[in-house]
């Protein structure tokens, strides 16, 4: 056994060594951004570009990695550094800018100007600091995320030389209590990032009393929620932080293991924290003999079946241990009986990673930001019907009204009709509740509604309140486990109902059947059913006026399949062929000239007006329209009977092209 500060100053040096090089190195250095978003962006076309062109023409660079700054609307981002440390941040760096960068990057200043954001480092006249930029203008202070974007997230040796590792060590080698370091995460209140808000010193105080020594912890990264991806940005962007995260929390509560159970849509996440557990282990950082002090503990990955019900708790510990993601009765919680029946604790990914922070730097300066209730900061990913799609951390309490902002205000200068907080379970409100709604726990629960998780989606005027409920009570439906009637049955009666309504069938009874669902779903064995009606709720109180208009055969955004149809407007359209083409039932019939959308064999998907958003119009079906067609279904995430997408999240106007369904910009949720 050694002296764990005297193992961590050996690492440390070491890595300020490698640090320093890449903060100034012997040649000018290229970095591209490598994470999900970039990569949908087609990053890696670009890396393969950028290699192939720099050996082509013998360019004196190098090249290197980080993950994206959060401006996703500008993907592929790429950054320059040269040897005098100055730093510029360029997007979107796409394949025809690939000769541009290599310009900037071997002397031929200005050649890039054009895609210039901002500087990382030092300074060059004309290019603004990065944190001028109008995305960045509520970002206080990047605390979580002050690594990503501007270190190798592949690199143990940038995470140490930036403080990782130090508040173990520290701990370590001061011999702290573990009751000490619960406190401490108490004190600075901390609570539980996935959207439960437990507090997270105080479920830790329920494993550390737990009787004997195999303790497990685990960490939440199935995140599920469509429009959120705030854990990604940790897991791909800075995965040794959520490590020591868990590794404070294993000596806080006795625990000697852990799991970290990602979702299987997200393989860079599993490959970049496979890759930190393992070198972390290399450097004796996990293991038998953590930093030299005698405490053993290591982690191991685990992919996820993609069960949004695992987001349960009690869900990811029964997928974990190869049965069927099913949330079970509580009690026993997992601190009595967890994985494998062992005392079990559970935290999401932003929970852990607030963890080192913490401890570090202690619970007055965590507080600094934030409110009473909520302190610190937050991540939150946002998108839809906006300008800027992306990702900040903000302190708790920013006004909502000056993200939006910050995010260019609604696409095409438009109204802002909802917002969709924390995914399908948490909450849909009316836009002019931007005003006033701030980014903390109780203004969005005085609405019926939540923060959630940390993804927020902004939605436009052309969006159908009615058929987002549709897409939502699918989606909760076919995300139940089944084990209970109430959540399962429950769910299908609400689908069944908005979907009838969306066919132009609505009742008056509905409403009353509604609420009644509301109520029995209370009766759910785990949150998916208890909160599975929120959306419907918040759609009945908030939205009532557009709710009856559809009982009366009104679709005020045309989005409702039954109460709209497709006509052809302009048969001199060069884009009716490709429409014709891509047509999925053949409805659209006749030849050049003559064309016409046969009504009876539609299935209202808006492919056509994807490709020919100007010959086809979308508009109010007459009374007595006969139903459309419905597509049959289809595994989720598996191509029609027809051969296209089935109705989804993708193939649904919030995520259609310019145009699409005759609406105005899309909403992106997936990013």
């Amino acid at each position: 056994m050694g002296i764990p500060g005297d193992t961590y100053a050996t690492l440390r040096a070491n890595a300020d060594a490698v640090w320093e090089e890449w903060n100034r190195p012997l040649r000018p250095r290229i970095n591209l951004a490598e994470d999900t978003s970039s990569l949908a962006a087609g990053a890696h076309a670009v890396w393969v570009a950028l290699n192939r062109r720099a050996e082509e023409r013998g360019a004196a660079i190098d090249l290197g990695g980080t993950a994206g700054y959060g401006l996703q609307w500008l993907n592929p981002l790429a950054d320059i550094t040269w040897p005098d440390g100055t730093r510029i941040l360029y997007g979107p760096v796409t394949l025809d800018a690939v000769d541009m960068l290599i310009d900037e990057a071997v002397g031929r200043t200005g050649a890039a100007d054009r895609l210039a954001i901002g500087t990382l480092a030092g300074s060059r006249a004309g290019i603004a600091s990065i944190e001028a930029h109008p995305f960045l203008a509520e970002e206080r202070e990047r605390r979580l995320t002050v690594r990503v974007g501007r270190t190798d997230p592949a690199s143990l040796e940038h995470y140490i030389a930036t403080g990782g590792y130090f508040a173990t060590a520290r701990a370590l080698d001061r011999h702290m209590e573990p009751q000490a370091i619960r406190q401490v995460v108490i004190d600075a209140g901390l609570w539980g990032r996935g959207g439960a808000a437990f507090p997270a010193g105080v479920k830790w105080n329920f494993l550390a009393g737990a009787p004997g020594d195999e303790h497990v912890l685990v960490c939440n990264a199935d995140e599920g929620d469509p429009g959120g991806w705030a854990n990604r940005v940790l897991l791909e962007g800075d995965p040794h932080l959520i490590v020591e995260g868990m590794l404070i929390a294993a000596l806080a509560s006795n625990a000697h293991y852990g799991y970290i159970y990602i979702r299987s849509e997200y393989p860079l996440a599993v490959e970049r924290m496979r890759a930190a557990i393992r070198d972390a282990e290399a450097a004796g950082i996990l293991g038998n003999d953590v930093l030299g002090s005698g405490f053993r503990c290591t982690f191991e990955i685990v992919m996820g079946a993609g069960a949004y019900v695992c987001g349960d708790e009690t869900g990811l510990i029964s997928s974990l241990q190869d049965g069927r993601g099913m949330p079970r009765i509580k009690p026993p919680f997992p601190a009595n009986a967890g994985v494998l029946l062992k005392p079990t604790n559970v935290n999401n990914v932003e929970t852990y990673a607030n963890v080192p922070l913490i401890l570090m730097h202690g619970a007055e300066w965590y507080r600094q930001y934030g409110t009473q209730a909520d302190s610190g900061t937050k991540i939150f990913s946002l998108s839809g019907n906006i300008e800027r799609v992306g990702w900040m951390e903000t302190p708790f309490g920013t006004p909502l009204k000056a993200v939006l902002a910050a995010c260019g205000g609604v696409a095409g200068g438009g109204v802002l009709k909802a917002i969709q907080p924390g995914g399908p379970l948490i909450g849909y409100l009316p836009g002019r509740l931007v005003d006033t709604l701030t980014l903390e726990r109780a203004p969005f629960a005085a609405q019926g509604a939540g923060l959630g998780s940390g993804g927020i989606v902004f939605i436009g005027a052309g969006s159908c309140s009615v058929d987002l409920n549709v897409l939502f009570a699918e989606f909760v439906e076919l995300e139940s486990c089944g084990r209970c009637t109430t959540c399962h049955g429950g769910n299908q009666r609400m689908h069944e109902i908005f979907r009838r309504t969306g066919d132009g069938l609505g009742r008056t009874e509905d409403r009353h059947n509604l609420e009644l669902i509301a109520s029995t779903l209370q009766f759910s064995n785990c949150a998916h059913g208890q909160l599975s009606p929120t959306i419907m709720r918040n759609t009945l109180r908030h939205f009532e006026a557009e709710y009856n208009a559809h009982l009366h055969g009104t679709c005020e955004a045309l989005r409702c399949p039954g109460l709209a149809r497709f006509r052809i407007t302009d048969q001199s359209d060069p884009s009716l062929v490709e429409a014709q083409a891509i047509c999925p039932t053949g409805a659209i019939v006749g030849e050049a000239g003559n064309r016409i959308v046969e009504d009876s064999a539609c299935i209202r998907c808006g492919a056509c007006t994807d490709v020919a958003p100007r010959a086809i119009v979308r508009e109010a079906a007459p009374a007595g329209t006969e139903l459309p067609r419905r597509a049959p279904a289809a595994p989720p995430g598996t191509a029609s009977a027809f051969g296209v997408p089935p109705l989804s999240w993708q193939a649904t106007g919030l995520a259609r092209p310019e145009g699409g369904m005759g609406g105005p910009a899309p909403i992106t949720l997936f990013v």
